[in-house]
This record gives C-alpha cells, structure tokens and sequence, in this order.
C-alpha cells in the first residue's frame, strides 16, 4: 500500500497523509496545503489586516513550513494554518503602531441595542421590524455586484471581534471549538459576536432590499 512517503499527495489525501508528506517536505503536499487551506488563510488576514493581507500569508507559509515539523495535531492543520496566518497579520499592524480589538461586545457595538421597545405579549416588541425579502432569493441578492460591494463595505466596518467570528465560522467553515481556540475567547463570547455580526448583516440586506441603498 502506498504511504505520504511515496504517493503523490492530492486532492483526494486525507489530512492525516497530508501532515506526513508536509513534514517530509513533499512539494506536492504544500501545493495541495496551499489550495486547502489558503483561502481560509487570505479571509482571516483580511479580516486582520486588509492592506496587508498577502503579506501575512506569504510569511505564514514561511513560518508554516519551518515549524510543521513540531505541529503536534492538537488541532487541525486549518485551524494551525489560520492562527498562523492571524498571528502574522496582528504583527504586521503592530509594526505599524494599530492595535486590533477581539472584543467588540461593548454596549455602542450592540446593533440589536434599539431594536426592541416596551409592548406586546413578551412585554417587549421589535422597535422597527426588519423587512420580509421578495421573491429574490438571498442567493440572488448576493450576485448582485452592488449588493456585494455593499456587504464588502459592511463586513469592513464591523467590529473586529464580529468580523472576525463571521468570516470564520459563516466564510471559511470552522467550528465553533476551533474558532474559540483561534480567538481566545470563551464560547458565550463567541455566540454574541457571531449573533451580533450576523443582525448587521442581516439588517442591511433588508435595507438593502426595502431601499435599493447601501
């Protein structure tokens, strides 16, 4: 039967044959890393640091590469990979003297802060009720070019908290686990701003919807 050691690695590899061929240096497996893997990588150093996304993960691959021999598997190797490349990309704002907050849970980020008001049978009602959505799908919204240069502005302006719980786990695919290991936060933490992220965006698709604006 054929090992990591002298098959090529490929699409079809599980990720157990691809950690063996990258810590014995296949080229073929880092390509196959790269096409896994690197877009989750991209997504969360933009959520970093959008200017400076590509730069970060150029030297994750770096440091990737001369640290997988050491990589014990408690977690994923996207997991391993994203944290690397989030890593890098808070080091890169560093450089440039910006901090990047993981929190976002204050009271003035809260959108759902003014969303209720006194009434109904629950003593609390929807202050404005988000719009219902035609017969366009979201999907269809979502192939609009305007409505995706408007979730791009959005996504931008969220809390970096917020953003980046929704690129990891609504964009790339993560577990909640591995996002509160990648994050360091605790898993309520991780619920709100995932819930918070989500009514944003939800809201201004349905603003977007009533309005036709961003």
């Amino acid at each position: 039967m054929a090992t990591a050691t002298d098959a090529t690695i490929n699409a079809k590899s599980s990720e157990r044959d691809l950690l063996n061929a990258l810590r014995e240096g296949q080229q073929s497996a880092w390509g196959e890393a790269m096409r896994r893997f690197g877009g989750a990588m991209v997504a969360a150093a933009r959520s970093i640091a959008p200017r400076h996304a590509e730069d970060a993960v150029q030297e994750s691959w770096i440091s990737a590469y001369s640290a997988i021999a050491n990589f014990e598997g408690r977690s994923g190797l996207k997991t391993w990979l994203v944290r690397i490349a989030m890593n890098k990309s808070y080091n890169i704002l560093r450089s440039h003297k910006r901090e990047v907050s993981l929190e976002g849970l204050e009271g003035e980020h809260d959108p759902l802060a003014n969303a209720f008001v006194p009434g109904g049978p629950f003593g609390v009602r929807w202050g404005v009720q988000f719009q219902r959505w035609t017969d366009d799908t979201p999907q269809a919204l979502l192939e609009a070019h305007v409505l995706q240069d408007c979730l791009e502005h959005h996504m931008a302006d969220l809390p970096d908290g917020q953003r980046l719980a929704l690129t990891l786990k609504d964009i790339e695919g993560l577990s909640p686990k591995e996002i509160c290991n990648t994050l360091d936060i605790s898993p309520s933490n991780f619920r709100v701003l995932l819930h918070r992220a989500r009514i944003r965006v939800f809201s201004m698709v349905s603003h977007y919807e009533e309005t036709g604006e961003c």
